[in-house]
């Protein structure tokens, strides 16, 4: 992992970030310009990691507006092919340790029921932080779908932290190691 370098993103980095969304199958597509605001403004919170000066994967996050103690995970995704194990899972690795060092106190993310890694990680991560999980329905499928597309429901995954939580800063967070946690 020494020759990735994970970073606040920049405004050069959207194009890179658009072509890993549009390579990137299961993701939610937004506009262009959403994607040049999430290199602007809320890079502080999102991530780029960078190899060779290649943009190899992102991550974009928010502190929301109305709960500035909490950290809402939005969408990552890696280049295809990358040749880096748990890439992914290092980057929200990172995503989170910086939030909860600037005074996070909830991590969230929005979760497809049937995404069941990313279920595993936030339940590894919640383990990790001494952190419980909540679960609610965020946006039932029907607000979101369309006479062409359907949507599924979007769950909230929070973790709620402990007044004195940090992670670990030993082995990182994988998709192994998270089952395995998850499992215990």
């Amino acid at each position: 992992m020494s020759n990735i370098q994970f970073k606040s993103p920049s405004l050069s980095h959207a194009k890179d970030i658009i072509r890993l969304v549009d390579s990137t199958p299961r993701l939610d597509r937004n506009s262009k310009y959403a994607y040049a605001l999430w290199c602007s403004h809320f890079a502080p919170h999102s991530v780029v990691a960078i190899r060779d000066e290649e943009v190899i994967g992102f991550l974009t996050g928010f502190r929301s507006p109305t709960h500035p103690d909490t950290y809402f995970l939005w969408q990552t995704a890696t280049k295809h092919r990358h040749g880096v194990a748990g890439l992914g899972v290092d980057m929200i690795d990172f995503a989170v340790r910086r939030e909860i060092d600037n005074g996070a106190t909830k991590i969230e993310a929005s979760v497809d029921n049937d995404n069941k890694p990313i279920r595993v990680l936030m339940k590894s991560l919640a383990k990790r932080l001494n952190g419980r999980v909540e679960e609610e329905l965020l946006y039932p499928g029907s607000l979101l779908s369309t006479e062409d597309d359907q949507h599924h429901d979007e769950m909230l995954m929070r973790i709620c932290l402990p007044q004195d939580a940090r992670i670990e800063r030993a082995p990182r967070l994988s998709i192994a190691a998270s089952r395995k946690e998850a499992m215990a």
